[in-house]
């Protein structure tokens, strides 16, 4: 019986043996291979105000209030080449009118030229459409004509410019009251907003708020009722705050994600990049810059990696980022032990990716549906200097650095608020 129990086990670790050889040698057992499948999703909030606030203190004071003839408030802002500023301030000797730009809001870029000057232009009269109006307050420092807020017959109108308003009152032309001068600091990305109430204007003017955003008609239609969100505070009382709070909630970073290179590799290898070295020239620049993957995928592909690019979000028929909602699907075959690595923009950036480790993910033998987004990174290729997060402007200034975690002084999302990555073996 011993010879036989002793035979059995010596068959057993000649077996185990052979299982594990390694592949170079002769007659190794290769590992298993199996189909795996990874999904990256985008699951950023889809805010609608990039940045927003509000201008409570005239310039000179330590006390918020409304800014009197003479008086003036200031803000500032980071902006990119496709935001808009929209704003709104009291015309305090009224009933709901307010002085603001169109509901698109002022470009603050042409093409890649930021806007800058005198934008009084810009700024208009508008009736919000919430209270009947009553004649104009005449003379500095005076109010609206009523005896206290919300005492005015309800209008249930719209929101309409001035001039398309017949109520039997005149109006003095924006700018024989205000003057708005836009300035940008190149260096910081960084425009401020002046706001003049002129020394000779014939009303106060309320606390600022305002928003910075991509989409048209952030504060209001024209033609179209108020949409509730606080617009009729500002108008009727210079109220600032409900506004500002609906603002506050639903301003954030939000950002494209670019699709998605993927290569196969063994764990000593380092096919994409090198933490704390130069970028290998093979291509990863252009995807941390502009999104394709294309240079780095050819590049890999003829040093003979398993190599594929994901960019059509599911449910579209082309190709494209991810934006809130969208995610990418992809399959390969690949053996049990090898590892996978990924590299895609964080699209609102200048050369900022994400991608694991610079050895990759290990492919797992386990069936499971396994969620990865904790293994990602933001990663910074090193190639271009970075600007504030989303307001990158065309001033594209070569870095010479390394590629390296972030680590700029910029405030970003956690990784997990802008995507979501999982894989399975099938």
């Amino acid at each position: 019986m011993k010879v036989m129990r002793l035979s059995l086990i010596m068959l057993f670790l000649a077996a185990t043996f052979t299982q594990c050889l390694d592949k170079d040698h002769p007659g190794a057992v290769a590992p298993p291979t199996g189909m795996y499948t990874v999904t990256v999703e985008n699951v950023s909030m889809p805010y609608d105000f990039f940045q927003s606030g509000a201008a409570t203190m005239p310039e000179g004071t330590s006390e918020a209030g409304p800014a009197h003839p003479g008086q003036s408030y200031t803000f500032s802002f980071y902006a990119g080449k496709n935001h808009r500023l929209s704003f709104a301030t009291m015309y305090g000797a009224s009933n709901d009118l307010f002085y603001g730009p169109s509901g698109e809001g002022i470009p603050l870029y042409d093409g890649d030229t930021p806007t800058t000057g005198d934008i009084t232009d810009w700024i208009q009269l508008w009736d919000a459409g919430t209270e009947i109006n009553e004649e104009p307050g005449v003379g500095p420092n005076t109010g609206p004509q009523q005896p206290a807020p919300n005492t005015g017959p309800d209008e249930n109108g719209t929101v309409r410019n001035i001039t398309e308003v017949d109520d039997g009152y005149s109006y003095p032309a924006v700018s024989a009251n205000l003057k708005v001068m836009l300035d940008y600091d190149g260096e910081s990305n960084m425009f401020t907003v002046t706001i003049d109430n002129l020394s000779e204007s014939s009303t106060g003017i309320s606390p600022v708020v305002w928003g910075v955003h991509a989409q048209a008609y952030a504060l209001f239609h024209e033609g179209m009722m108020n949409y509730g969100h606080g617009l009729e505070h500002v108008a009727e009382d210079g109220n600032f705050m409900p506004l500002a709070d609906y603002l506050a909630m639903n301003t954030g970073y939000v950002s494209p994600v670019a699709p998605v290179l993927w290569v196969l590799h063994d764990k000593t290898e380092m096919p994409v990049f090198m933490d704390g070295q130069p970028d290998y020239g093979m291509g990863l620049e252009t995807l941390a810059e502009t999104g394709n993957p294309a240079t780095l995928a050819e590049s890999l592909t003829n040093a003979g990696y398993t190599v594929g690019v994901a960019n059509m979000p599911e449910g579209s028929t082309e190709a494209g980022p991810l934006f809130p909602g969208d995610k990418y699907m992809f399959s390969f075959e690949g053996q049990v032990g090898k590892q996978l690595s990924l590299a895609f923009m964080l699209g609102a950036s200048n050369d900022i990716f994400f991608a694991p480790d610079d050895d990759g993910i290990k492919l797992s033998f386990s069936p499971v549906d396994k969620d990865i987004t904790k293994l990602f990174m933001l990663w910074d290729a090193g190639t271009e200097v970075n600007e504030y997060p989303g307001a990158q402007s065309a001033d594209d200034t070569v870095e010479g650095g390394n590629v390296r975690l972030v680590d700029d002084g910029f405030m970003y999302p956690d990784v997990d608020q802008i995507i979501k990555v999982t894989i399975q073996r099938n």
